[in-house]
């Protein structure tokens, strides 16, 4: 495939990574990247190649795609601009603070014919692919996912479902063939005016259980997900990229399946570029964004009454 003309918008910790990565793909040419700190900004040019350019609509119109990963309240009006330009999209999580955003990002984009992806990063996690791609043909029975993490250094203007549970939310759509049903949820703010620490329950319509999760408040780190099927239990340390399963019938303990390392920025940015090349929908696409999105938003609203 021809190189892919792209930039970054937005270069704090994670739209450097983005940035370096851009650097180093066959796929891509990056041509440059736009912040409002244009001393970071020329920072990260000089580093990875491409310009630092000093306004967003001048970097549009240089590039035939960008990852915008600037904060979440900046999303909506950034990606309208990118999408009006005719520039491809992918978005770090959330596509937007709102699902009523979202579903307005995701219209202009299908209007526009431009590719659409959001950056969920444990979609590409090895550890979760092999489990993906190993329980496809069992009866999914219940799902159990925990993220916990130390307090940020940096203090969120987003709840810890929005923040942190989001990714699993992710997943356990991904996993299920059916939609949610009902929700419970329950949370408590501790060190922020926001959520810090929440559980919630989705139930799905053709019986499966989904529990989740999520503190960022807690002195370990851990993310990890248990998928029960009738056949057998799979444990996912997605933090170290682990997978173990058990069957119910084996008398043997349970085994570790062999993952093949793999950089999950690295697979997630070449998805996005052979999506516009190839004209498909990315591995994830505006709508599931907005379907997660939504389940955000009423997961915070039953927490908070």
């Amino acid at each position: 495939m021809a190189k892919i003309k792209v930039g970054v918008i937005g270069v704090g910790v994670m739209g450097e990574h983005h940035a370096r990565i851009y650097s180093t793909l066959k796929e891509a040419k990056l041509v440059g990247v736009f912040d409002p700190d244009m001393d970071r900004a020329g920072l990260i040019a000089s580093k990875y190649g491409g310009r630092a350019f000093p306004s967003l609509d001048l970097l549009l119109k240089e590039v035939d795609a960008v990852t915008l990963a600037s904060p979440t309240s900046l999303h909506y009006e950034i990606a309208l601009s990118c999408l009006n330009n005719h520039v491809h999209l992918l978005a770090e999580k959330p596509l937007a603070a709102t699902s009523a955003q979202a579903e307005e990002i995701v219209s202009l984009s299908s209007k526009k014919k431009c590719v659409l992806a959001t950056g969920m990063i444990e979609r590409f996690n090895p550890a979760f692919k092999k489990a993906l791609s190993m329980v496809k043909h069992e009866s999914i029975l219940g799902m159990d996912f925990k993220r916990y993490s130390p307090f940020p250094s940096r203090i969120s203007d987003a709840s810890v479902v929005l923040d942190v549970m989001l990714h699993d939310i992710d997943l356990s759509l991904a996993l299920s063939r059916t939609e949610v049903a009902s929700v419970k949820a329950s949370g408590r703010k501790i060190r922020t005016d926001k959520l810090d620490e929440c559980s919630a329950t989705f139930y799905f319509k053709d019986g499966l259980i989904a529990k989740l999760e999520a503190s960022r408040v807690k002195s370990e780190k851990k993310r990890s997900a248990i998928i029960t099927t009738e056949n057998s239990i799979y444990e996912v340390d997605l933090l170290n990229k682990l997978l173990f399963k058990r069957d119910f019938n084996a008398l043997t303990e349970k085994q570790s399946i062999e993952i093949a390392p793999e950089n999950q920025l690295t697979l997630e940015l070449k998805d996005f570029l052979h999506s516009i090349d190839r004209g498909r929908a990315p591995k994830v696409s505006g709508n599931e964004a907005v379907s997660s999105i939504k389940l955000v938003e009423e997961v915070e609203r039953l927490s908070c009454l």
